[in-house]
């Protein structure tokens, strides 16, 4: 419905005013303010449309571009008039590509400030705000991924304007110094922030009320419900308490996917902070399907073998996006059928591995995201699956092509192998212990990396696995019967620098299992059960 121009005075006073408001964007994980700046620049002809009367400058694109008509259609199902000047808009900072439909708010009030029809704010109070929310063609404010990652940038004091949905999420924000004094205010419909901006409605701030979060990731299949194998459980310990990547190699059917299954709910329990760094990561891929969760437990992430390397490393033809390792992050991540991995697919994983961080670089961008996960593999020891029985069909040449296919930088990086066998008929039946058993292998898990904090206090290693070439025997600490057997070991396997460094840190882990200051022969004598092993040091 059109309304009537006002006089020329009117128009001149809207051309000499200068607009301002704060919105966010995601950048890779990283939520960034982003200063939407506005001025009418012209009268515009009578009925000209929104879409046609404004104009965004500041390196929008995609969803951006095409906010206008989503804003369009959200005005004129509100019955607002059309405007009587033309807008430019300016996005700052403008060397940054901003991409999503987190602006989609400012920019519709900052359009109606503009034009007239909503107060301007007073020049001490437009930084008071960050507004964020996709808004659909019916006036709907809608929710968006990464709302946690924009809530994190807020300076002290600043009061978040939110899509419904939304609120429980930033509100995490408290668990972070730096946000004293911020309101999370949350809202569903334009209509709400149109009587807000015009001082006619209120809006409820939710850090005011308890909020209880649920979590994403269900609890972890417990230890006791694995029969048998305890030489693979014990491996799965001594991997969880140093950080250790695993390999399990078994015929198929006999619990290799079970026990990966169970070594999250061994892992150390999460650290506030670090629930929250979890919680902006799923929430920046999309991966938190409401409002009121967060990520509480240690995720495992599970990778079939036809996934894709884009797909388990990230990356994306413009801005690039975080893969199954950063999801994975303090966490398991799981690679079934390791053998039918392609081999790029697996040699991207070394230098993740490695550096608990992925770098991937595009035209559009290059960005580091975090991915310090526990690499747990499973395969079989030859195609058929039951290699060195009776059942095996597979000749000499086939069973060594399907082991060569992984590759030996990709082994080496794996700290632990172990075979698991083939159960008993009496283990199969054997009545599961009714008492929880990864309750206690957590503590033993939590004591160990105990010890390990306050060995690497202050020098950036977060438990054994991580500890720098050069420095292992430094940090080790062998007692002299344990660095004799440390020496005869390698001496007899002619193990290289590497795989002698791997020894040294799961001896170093037993013995922190075991709460002893120094390690003894007879945990060098352990980790070699798992580092070289008798039929895994022959077939690998």
């Amino acid at each position: 419905m059109a309304r009537a121009r006002k006089n020329p005075q009117h128009i001149e006073d809207l051309l000499s005013r200068n607009h301002t408001l704060n919105g966010g964007i995601l950048y890779g994980l990283d939520g960034y303010i982003i200063e939407v700046q506005a001025r009418a620049i012209d009268p515009a002809p009578p009925e000209t449309p929104w879409s046609s009367a404004v104009r965004i400058s500041g390196m929008a694109r995609g969803a951006i571009s095409e906010s206008l008509d989503r804003i369009s259609g959200a005005f004129s199902k509100l019955r607002i008039p059309k405007p009587e000047v033309e807008i430019l808009i300016n996005l700052a900072p403008a060397d940054l590509p901003k991409d999503g439909t987190w602006l989609d708010l400012p920019l519709a009030v900052i359009m109606l400030q503009a034009a007239g029809i909503l107060p301007d704010l007073p020049d001490h109070r437009e930084g008071d705000f960050v507004l964020m929310g996709e808004l659909g063609i019916h006036g709907e404010i809608r929710r968006v991924p990464g709302a946690l990652s924009l809530a994190y940038i807020a300076k002290p004091g600043q009061q978040l304007i939110v899509p419904a949905g939304n609120e429980k999420e930033c509100a995490l924000i408290l668990a972070k110094p730096g946000h004293e004094g911020c309101g999370v205010f949350a809202v569903g419909l334009l209509e709400d922030v149109i009587g807000f901006f015009r001082g006619q409605k209120k809006l409820e701030n939710v850090l005011r009320a308890e909020i209880k979060f649920e979590s994403h990731i269900s609890k972890a299949v417990d230890f006791g419900r694995i029969r048998g194998q305890d030489q693979a459980k014990e491996a799965a310990v001594i991997a969880a308490a140093g950080g250790h990547n695993l390999l399990l190699i078994g015929p198929p059917g006999e619990g290799k996917s079970l026990l990966a299954s169970a070594i999250p709910g061994i892992l150390p329990r999460l650290a506030t902070d670090e629930k929250v760094e979890l919680t902006r990561i799923y929430s920046a891929c999309g991966e938190l399907d409401h409002d009121g969760v967060a990520v509480s437990r240690r995720p495992f992430r599970v990778v079939h073998h036809s996934a894709s390397q884009q797909s388990v490393i990230g990356g994306g033809s413009r801005i690039p996006r975080p893969g199954e390792v950063t999801l994975a992050h303090y966490g398991v991540l799981f690679l079934d059928e390791l053998a039918e991995f392609s081999r790029g697919t697996l040699e991207s994983l070394r230098q993740p591995i490695e550096s608990g961080e992925v770098n991937i670089s595009r035209v559009g961008a290059s960005l580091a995201f975090p991915c310090r996960f526990t690499l747990v593999a499973a395969m079989n020891s030859c195609p058929c699956g039951f290699f060195g029985s009776d059942q095996c069909r597979c000749k000499a040449s086939e069973v060594k092509k399907y082991q060569s296919k992984i590759s030996g930088p990709i082994l080496d990086r794996i700290d632990l192998k172990v075979e698991l066998r083939r159960l008993t008929t009496d283990e199969r039946f054997t009545p599961k212990d009714a008492k929880d058993e990864s309750p206690q292998l957590r503590e033993q898990v939590e004591s160990a990396r105990r010890r390990q904090a306050e060995r690497y206090a202050g020098k950036g290693i977060p438990h054994n696995a991580a500890m720098p070439g050069g420095h292992v025997l430094e940090y080790c600490g062998f007692s002299p019967a344990g660095a004799s057997s440390y020496r005869e070991i390698v001496d007899s396997n002619r193990m290289s620098t590497r795989s002698m460094d791997r020894l040294a840190k799961v001896a170093r882990t037993v013995a922190d299992l075991d709460a002893s200051e120094c390690v003894e022969q007879q945990h060098v004598t352990k980790a070699a059960s798992f580092v070289i092993g008798s039929m895994l040091h022959e077939a690998f």
